[in-house]
């Protein structure tokens, strides 16, 4: 029996159709990946099935019944809860207080809840799903994963059949991720119907009975896991043939001179308190130091210490024997320091620009397309098509604006502007985020290419997958600090897992 199916679903902003005509059922009981490119319309077809959004057109069945879904309420009322990527916790709250956010049962005349009765039943809920949770916990103090499953617990206790989960391993360490795996097998086992919005294709295989495959707002593909493979499913998505793995010839060299050394960097935030605590390192030429860790442990920090947005407290920065702490990017891009930022479109491009323009942002004084501080079109134009051609940049308009193009071909822009300056050093950050799998395999032969080319590159990823198989060596970060390096040739996951969790080697070995 269909759990929830959908019947020509469609929704339109304005001109644009972000779900064109989708048909989707799932079973009951099954765990259903919905897998895509990034914009593809996956999650405005789950915000659709949560009541975020109103379709434009057609129909949502629920047990077979037709269903009006114009709000949250609604669709928890009907049995569907949605798990976000970003937690919608409290951390200041107990678990059990966080659970009962936003219950809006009538609890007699003064709506008091009985705190001693709902500990319990959340109690009873955790033993039943063989969640390790304590009701009376805080929230800022249980890892990730823990909280995770408190939003997960947030939706079972007001009783939903369905679950939705966006992206759910992207904040996980291995462990975490496997733990979830686990546990949503077990909901299943218990009468759940779960699907899951991911782009792991590993995970896909590992978890999901059924994929279904969503491209420019459509579905151009489903079919059993069984019956498939990752290669099959990445052609779906993309269209062509692609490389998943990647071709990363770690050959022994001699050692090259460091170029670029941290010297015990600390900074603070904006509430005064460390985020990044004495973090040194160094970088040689001739590779491609990994910075890993679970989003939100201070490599974003970091990486604004490194590009010049925000300063150190204590600590020097070396780069090629010259103290460079606390520089601006222009004068650091002077120096030979590229920069792909962590966010493109709010650090690293200006949409309404066009695309000529984006091509030389941050590089405007260059003599190469500029002379007595006139800008040549000429050259700009030149430079332009220069990236385009080589960095196989796919443009509607040559002339238009870099609104119109996709994440990847947006991301190539970037990387194409720094690697034509020719620098020394490439600050790399999530450089495949939000980026299709064919630009993904492009970005990362770019990436080893320069490396290969005897420079060097400090790549910050939440991506593991990609972490692992780019880098030389890498560095795991916990609460702003090191807690560990790992060589990624012989390192096995939960090694790295457990120093994402800020267990070192000697705490696992007494452990």
């Amino acid at each position: 029996m269909n759990m929830i199916q959908t019947i020509d679903l469609t929704k339109r902003f304005g001109d644009f159709t972000a779900n064109d005509h989708i048909n989707l059922s799932v079973e009951k009981q099954e765990i259903k990946c919905i897998v895509g490119e990034n914009g593809a319309g996956k999650s405005t077809l789950m915000n659709m099935l949560y009541g975020l959004l109103e379709p434009t057109e057609g129909k949502i069945l629920i047990a077979g019944k037709e269903v009006k879904l114009k709000s949250p309420i609604d669709a928890i009322a009907h049995g569907i809860g949605m798990v976000h990527q970003h937690f919608k916790l409290v951390p200041s709250l107990t678990v059990y207080e966080n659970i009962m956010l936003g219950i809006e049962e009538n609890r007699g005349k003064s709506f008091l809840i009985d705190k001693k009765t709902e500990i319990e039943k959340v109690r009873e809920l955790i033993k039943k799903y063989n969640f390790e949770l304590d009701p009376l916990d805080r929230i800022e103090d249980i890892s990730v994963g823990s909280r995770q499953r408190v939003e997960i617990l947030k939706m079972l206790y007001r009783n939903v059949d369905i679950l939705i989960l966006d992206e759910p391993t992207a904040v996980l360490t291995p462990q975490e991720a496997d733990e979830l795996i686990a546990s949503l097998k077990e909901l299943k086992k218990r009468g759940k119907t779960i699907i899951v919005i991911t782009h792991k294709l590993r995970e896909v295989m590992e978890v999901s009975d059924s994929v279904t495959v969503i491209k420019h707002g459509k579905v151009v593909g489903g079919t059993r896991t069984a019956d498939t493979n990752e290669q099959e499913l990445a052609q779906m998505m993309v269209g062509r043939d692609v490389m998943l793995t990647v071709e990363n010839d770690r050959e022994e060299t001699p050692q090259h001179d460091v170029i670029y050394e941290a010297q015990g960097i600390t900074t603070l935030n904006v509430f005064g308190k460390e985020c990044v605590s004495d973090v040194s390192f160094q970088v040689r030429q001739g590779e491609v130091l990994g910075i890993a860790g679970v989003e939100g442990n201070g490599q974003s920090e970091l990486v604004k210490i490194i590009s010049g947005l925000m300063e150190t407290t204590k600590g020097r920065i070396i780069f090629k024997g010259e103290d460079i702490t606390n520089q601006w990017p222009k004068k650091l891009r002077e120096k030979g320091i590229g920069i792909i930022p962590e966010d493109r479109f709010a650090q690293g491009l200006c949409r309404e620009m066009s695309i000529g323009d984006n091509c030389i942002a941050g590089y405007q004084g260059d003599p190469g397309v500029c002379r007595g501080g006139i800008l040549s079109r000429r050259k700009i134009n030149q430079k332009r098509d220069r990236a385009v051609r080589d960095f196989d940049i796919r443009v509607g308009d040559i002339d238009g604006n870099v609104a119109s193009l996709s994440g990847g071909n947006a991301q190539k822009i970037i990387i194409a502007r720094e690697l034509d300056a020719k620098p020394s050093l490439l600050l790399a950050c999530q450089p495949t985020r939000g980026v299709d799998i064919g630009s993904i395999e492009f970005i990362h032969s770019q990436i080893l290419k320069y490396r290969n080319a005897g420079n060097a590159v400090i790549l910050v990823s939440s991506e593991l997958p990609e972490i692992m198989s780019l880098s030389d060596r890498v560095l795991v970060m916990h609460k702003g600090k090191i807690s560990g390096e790992i060589d990624p040739k012989s390192v096995d996951m939960m090694r790295v897992g457990l120093l994402m969790a800020g267990i070192s080697k000697e705490e696992e070995t007494e452990k």
